[in-house]
């Protein structure tokens, strides 16, 4: 955790930050002295409003009443987009580990993965220097005229609360002398959609993508994808020729599997065939010689 300012960052890992500028109209009661009782008030009911925990209870149900109606005007304001920056990392790929039992064609592919992902590298400079503005993005919109509209829009409801609160106090109905106009509203809904954009703007800088980088990671994980499949195969054929030559197709079987018509074609047959052919061809010569 850091502060810059009033405001509280979270880092929610290794070059990442997530903050809430919302947060920014609340964190100012821990640095006013005890002295301003009223101001310190005031950020603890802005606190409230905020994050929907305001409490509305009340002596008089009118007054209640006007304290649900306050809540209820914070709530329908547009929430403002975190600002989120993430750093770009350089991917570091696993050394695959050559095999006794790898084929030396699927050693010579696993080293030339090797070769080329061990010593991966990519230029982030430009890329960070857009991350390292997020302070100054966060200064920015804190500074921003949209930005101390929206605030004296929810300190001018903060002031509402506390004076229903004081009037119930003194058994009396709030006279809402300063309660917020419709114009107010609108102006803060329009200042926070300019905020908003102004966020998102920031956000698309500061959480950058690498195409180098993500083409290196599908490149690196089809290999190791391809390595396995070859490995598979090699095994299986490996297997395949150490079977026992009795496991092995016999020539009758491997007739039978892709002739099946082969049994209708009986040796024996031909070979009488055969026979009696030669016996009769004999004879026919023998008749001619004698001629």
């Amino acid at each position: 955790m850091s502060t810059i300012g009033t405001t509280t960052i979270q880092t929610t890992a290794p070059n990442s930050l997530v903050m809430n500028p919302t947060s920014m109209l609340v964190e100012m009661k821990s640095f006013i002295p005890s002295s301003y009782t009223f101001e310190t008030e005031i950020q603890k009911i802005k606190q409230e409003l905020l994050t929907s925990n305001l409490d509305c209870s009340a002596k008089d149900e009118t007054n209640e009443q006007y304290l649900y109606e306050m809540q209820d005007i914070i709530d329908h304001l547009p929430k403002l987009p975190e600002i989120q920056q993430q750093k770009l990392t350089i991917p570091e790929f696993d050394e695959i580990e050559v095999k006794p039992t790898d084929s030396v064609e699927i050693k010579k592919f696993i080293r030339k993965v090797n070769y080329e992902f061990l010593g991966f590298h990519c230029n982030h400079k430009v890329m960070d220097k857009d991350c390292d503005m997020v302070y100054k993005n966060i200064s920015d919109i804190y500074k921003s005229e949209e930005f101390k509209t929206y605030d004296n829009f929810v300190s001018l409801v903060a002031e509402c609360v506390w004076q229903i609160r004081d009037e119930d106090r003194r058994g009396k109905v709030w006279n809402k002398q300063i309660r917020p106009a419709m114009f107010e509203m609108k102006r803060a809904i329009d200042a926070l959609v300019v905020l908003a954009g102004k966020v998102s703007e920031y956000n698309a800088k500061m959480n950058p993508q690498c195409s180098k980088c993500k083409a290196a990671i599908r490149k690196y994980n089809y290999s190791v994808k391809e390595i396995e499949r070859m490995r598979n195969d090699y095994a299986d054929l490996k297997k395949e020729a150490e079977k026992p030559a009795e496991d092995k197709m016999d020539m009758l079987t491997f007739l039978n599997k892709n002739y099946p018509t082969a049994e209708d074609f009986l040796l024996s047959d031909e070979m009488d065939k055969m026979h009696t052919f030669a016996h009769i061809l004999t004879l026919f010569l023998t008749s001619i010689i004698q001629i």
